[in-house]
């Protein structure tokens, strides 16, 4: 995203909407104001545009939530959903060859969503929930996610990464997982996003949508050793191919 590009009002909305479907709660004016760090009135003028297109409702406690005028806007992502529902076999044939959990990652602003994981069938193995959002400084699969971008704007997102991105790891190393990437259509995380975890990545495309999503393997350090992670660099190499082919792009791994 260009920040000289964008439009306050605008970005303040997007913020405002975000907020309220992260809280999971209907919010008020002034909680919304001061968690987002905006004039009263400005913040008083954006849900009340957002209520009159019935986007927002006022609830009787005079908190602002999610209305039916939201709707019409979901179906595109419906159709997304379906897409992500179609690679649900490649990644379940991942997970049964592998022991381990596979996930989907897609970009939003500057941060990687979870949005599709098949688990692992062992009763102890890490796990991410779907819906749960992270900068993209983080782990292998917000390598995957940058790598497509501009080194430009990579700079800018990795500028505005929280502190805590930085507690185990430097920009030099996600420069490195990007490199991985762009260079052999794989990232490897030895524990760099969580230290007991580590995470294998593949970049997937959409039409012309390149590194669109990213696909991960995730376990524990014992599950990538040096016996066993060309294995499964081949193997999530793979799934990453046939992902792509079924969403009828070209393959980036």
């Amino acid at each position: 995203m260009n920040v000289k590009h964008t439009i306050p009002a605008v970005d303040k909305t997007v913020k405002l909407l975000h907020l309220l479907a992260e809280s999971g709660e209907a919010l008020t004016s002034a909680q919304l104001a001061v968690k987002l760090g905006i004039a009263p009135s400005t913040c008083y003028r954006i849900l009340q545009t957002m209520v009159a297109h019935d986007w927002l409702r006022v609830t009787a406690a005079g908190a602002f939530t999610f209305s039916a005028g939201m709707f019409p806007l979901l179906k595109p992502l419906s159709d997304y959903q379906q897409l992500f529902d179609a690679l649900g076999a490649p990644l379940q044939a991942l997970v049964d060859a592998t022991g381990l959990t596979a996930k989907i990652s897609i970009k939003q602003g500057d941060l990687a969503s979870t949005v599709y994981r098949v688990e692992s069938p062992r009763p102890l193995a890490p796990s991410f929930k779907v819906g749960g959002v992270f900068p993209l400084a983080y782990g292998s699969s917000g390598a995957c996610l940058l790598a497509g971008l501009s080194d430009a704007e990579i700079e800018r997102i990795l500028k505005a990464s929280p502190a805590a991105a930085w507690e185990h790891q430097s920009e030099a190393d996600v420069w490195t997982r990007i490199h991985s990437v762009r260079d052999s259509g794989l990232c490897y995380d030895p524990g760099q996003y969580q230290p007991s975890v580590y995470a294998l990545s593949a970049p997937v495309d959409f039409r012309d949508h390149h590194f669109f999503a990213a696909i991960s393997l995730i376990g524990w350090s014992t599950d990538f050793s040096e016996a066993n992670i060309d294995r499964l660099k081949s193997m999530l190499a793979r799934c990453a191919r046939q992902s792509t082919a079924s969403l009828g792009g070209k393959a980036a791994a």
